[in-house]
């Protein structure tokens, strides 16, 4: 009977660890939504179509883009920290939605960052470049800081909504001049540049990736870029920090899933998605929108999300921004 019982026991055990087992390679045995909380057309949006056209064609399985715009990334981040804890739902974070929104909410902060959600790897980073309409009278950053303290609450910036990379670059900007600058948040930021264009706005903090197309053009003109060196991908465009001493800035971009996702399912997306960073024609396609791949593990991914959610936090407070 003893012998029996034991051999019972081993048999549940070797049916429990191979469904487990199963379970892990089955992963994703259906459609997976990839929720990016901007606009068509942002840089968010173009890396998660083309991560998602990789990952649809190792695994055999519909990656389907979900934009949910709204509320600086918080719309689609609520949306993605409330889904199903299996993978399945996935989500494109930002500088805005994972770090910055955290202190400029405040209490109206609908999840929160490190509680909601587990990271899975950072994806990309790239610095933003200052746009003015051609028509201002301006042709380098002296040139604009002096303008803006001539003429106070006469220039208008844009940005891809209250809480993005590209209003607290704004904010940062204006705090560092000592200019008196207006804010006006669009929807995403190709609508924030739309408004540069057409005069609504006179200027811009614009991700890297959506300003490359507009330079040249003859509307708008690029004064500055805000890392701290200036870089090869836009030859002669000096670093605004030149001008303005201690200004640096960047947008980066994250993968993260809800929290209580299983470990294995985390590290399968986590090694994927490194898998498809190393691919020659995402290196490509990243370099041409100005995007440096980042990658990595999922710890080293949550410690750079908390030193960010600190840095930021900083930088809202000495601009005295907030959201009502």
């Amino acid at each position: 009977m003893k012998n029996y019982l034991r051999g019972l026991v081993a048999c549940v055990l070797a049916t429990a660890s191979a469904g487990a087992a199963l379970a892990q390679a089955a992963y994703p045995n259906q459609k997976i939504a990839f929720v990016v909380p901007f606009t068509p057309g942002g840089a968010g949006d173009l890396i998660a179509r083309a991560i998602a056209n990789k990952m649809a064609e190792a695994w055999r399985q519909p990656v389907v883009i979900e934009n949910r715009a709204g509320a600086g990334g918080n719309t689609g981040s609520l949306h993605a920290a409330k889904a199903a804890p299996d993978g399945h739902t996935i989500l494109i974070g930002s500088t805005s939605s994972h770090a910055i929104n955290s202190s400029l909410y405040k209490e109206k902060m609908p999840y929160d960052v490190e509680r909601d959600f587990a990271s899975v790897m950072m994806v990309a980073t790239s610095p933003h470049i200052l746009l003015v309409n051609k028509s201002l009278p301006v042709k380098n950053v002296t040139e604009l800081v002096a303008y803006a303290k001539a003429n106070p609450g006469k220039i208008n910036f844009s940005s891809g909504g209250n809480g993005t990379s590209t209003h607290l670059a704004g904010e940062l900007f204006r705090t560092l001049t000592g200019t008196d600058m207006v804010h006006v948040p669009y929807k995403g930021a190709p609508e924030g540049v739309q408004g540069v264009m057409g005069g609504q706005t006179q200027m811009m903090f614009e991700n890297l990736s959506g300003a490359l197309p507009q330079l040249g053009g003859d509307r708008l003109r690029g004064l500055g870029i805000s890392s701290a060196r200036p870089i090869a991908l836009v030859p002669g465009m000096p670093a605004v920090a030149e001008t303005v001493p201690g200004f640096e800035t960047a947008v980066w971009f994250g993968i993260f899933v809800p929290v209580r996702t299983p470990a294995d399912v985390v590290a399968k997306l986590n090694a994927e998605i490194n898998r498809i960073l190393l691919l020659p024609d995402i290196k490509e396609r990243f370099a041409k929108m100005g995007m440096q791949a980042m990658g990595g593990s999922s710890a080293e991914a949550a410690r750079y999300v908390k030193a960010e959610i600190a840095k930021w936090a900083d930088v809202v407070k000495a601009s005295g921004a907030s959201i009502d």
